[in-house]
């Protein structure tokens, strides 16, 4: 199952020629049940950009067995934000997903001059990740912030979140399935 899985992070690679990539770094190991998201996210993300008329792509996806410690990710993952570890951009990649094992609040943040852009994911032995369908879907949904899309109020949509009371339970479902996007987010999109 885990060969597939990185067959699959192989073959998430945006077409060549169609602007600029936004390589992507995961940490964690190869038997990490959240490493498969990655790439459904990834490849969920370029459908929806290439719909959009955008010409970022994400991928290629990469992956390390490197941690990095709880505590420094709970100081990232928890607002305001502003904590950064120097370490992070040191990591090769334009995106580094890094799988936690702590049970915090999953994070994305976008690339700026100053730091790559960074998704941080909780651990998925505990509810809402160890729910069917909902790991991909926050997958989807953090990579989302990487690009630039903030949360909306609406609990049918793939960005609802905080400060509205939408919560990554309701991703779940028995049929893998992406919550579905605003027009606002498509337009934002549009904008890469």
């Amino acid at each position: 199952m885990w060969s597939a899985a990185l067959a699959l992070l192989c073959l998430t690679v945006p077409a060549s020629g169609a602007g600029p990539t936004w390589s992507i770094t995961v940490l964690g190991a190869e038997s990490d049940v959240r490493v498969p998201a990655v790439a459904e996210a990834v490849d969920f993300w370029n459908e929806q950009l290439a719909s959009a008329h955008a010409t970022l792509r994400l991928g290629p996806i990469t992956r390390r067995d490197e941690q990095i410690p709880d505590d420094v990710l709970r100081k990232l993952a928890e607002p305001p934000y502003t904590a950064w570890a120097s370490g992070i951009n040191a990591i090769d990649g334009d995106v580094i997903v890094v799988m936690s094992g702590a049970d915090l609040v999953s994070h994305g943040a976008p690339p700026r001059r100053d730091r790559k852009g960074i998704v941080i994911m909780r651990r998925a032995d505990i509810p809402p990740l160890s729910l069917p369908n909902v790991i991909r879907n926050v997958m989807a949904h953090e990579l989302g912030h990487v690009l630039g899309l903030p949360h909306n109020a609406d609990p049918a949509m793939l960005m609802c979140g905080r400060p509205s009371d939408c919560r990554p339970a309701l991703f779940r479902s028995e049929t893998k399935v992406f919550f579905p996007l605003t027009d606002a987010d498509r337009r934002a999109l549009a904008k890469h």
